[in-house]
């Protein structure tokens, strides 16, 4: 019972104290305590994750490689069937064919995971990608390089690793990509071939630099034209959700 309870006239069940002021029956505020509350119950340990083949799957960070990566794997795939082909084409001796094999397949195993990442819509995160498309180019100067430099016709596995990153690179990491695949590539074959073949290094060169360029001019193409497509998109729907108000208004008036 409250002080101002205590000091008036209080009805029998001890609910309502007369209030002379104001002549009538007010209710008793009594100081009830609050109900305990119920501890809570510590939350379960989160169960971590086992670090497994999706521990390397997350975030895309580039967009470019949002709609990038399925060229990437396609490229890849068409690398890796070419040179199979071409191994068993015309092979010079076991020792070689058994390096063309072992780096083919395992071009095969990281590629494969990289595509079924793609097909459960888990694409792999940027730091993946950019160094299996290394890897690529590693693979096919190794390959430059067993069958002695110039000579090799292996050197055009280099325009499809460069296509697939010039397309799906952003253009500062692609013109790393293929400076230094330009670099590599021309140090070989300077290296490996005779003066009057010259010409012909520095063609392959040319080419190699000229699918870079095409290929990253391609891709800011039509990043500029998805650009459009989803502002008119936007625009569009903002027409159609403004057109019943105005209706509205226009009927009201």
């Amino acid at each position: 019972m409250t002080s101002d309870a205590a000091r008036h006239l209080v009805s029998p069940d001890g609910l309502w104290f007369w209030n002379g002021v104001e002549e009538r029956w007010e209710p008793v505020a009594a100081d009830r305590p609050e109900p305990a509350k119920a501890p809570k119950s510590p939350a379960p340990p989160e169960k971590q994750r086992d670090r497994g083949l999706d521990s390397f799957a997350g975030t895309v960070r580039s967009e470019d490689l949002v709609y990038g990566q399925a060229v990437l794997v396609w490229a890849r795939w068409i690398l890796i069937g070419t040179g199979l082909l071409l191994s068993f084409w015309s092979p010079t001796d076991l020792l070689t064919l058994q390096v063309q094999l072992g780096a083919i397949i395992a071009l095969a195993f990281g590629n494969f995971y990289l595509h079924v990442q793609l097909l459960r819509g888990r694409p792999a995160i940027d730091n993946i990608i950019y160094g299996a498309s290394l890897a690529d180019i590693v693979v096919v100067t190794a390959l430059v390089i067993v069958q002695h430099g110039y000579p090799s016709p292996v050197f055009i596995f280099y325009f499809a690793a460069i296509v697939g990153i010039s397309v799906a690179f952003p253009t500062p990491i692609a013109a790393i990509y293929t400076a230094l695949t330009v670099g590599v590539y021309g140090v070989i074959a300077l290296a490996s071939t005779p003066v009057d073949d010259l010409p012909a290094v520095f063609t392959r060169l040319f080419m190699i630099a000229a699918i870079a360029v095409c290929g990253n001019v391609f891709a800011r193409s039509e990043s500029r034209r998805r650009a459009d497509a989803i502002r008119i998109h936007r625009e569009m729907v903002d027409e159609v959700e403004r057109f019943p108000a105005q209706q509205q208004v226009a009927t009201k008036a």
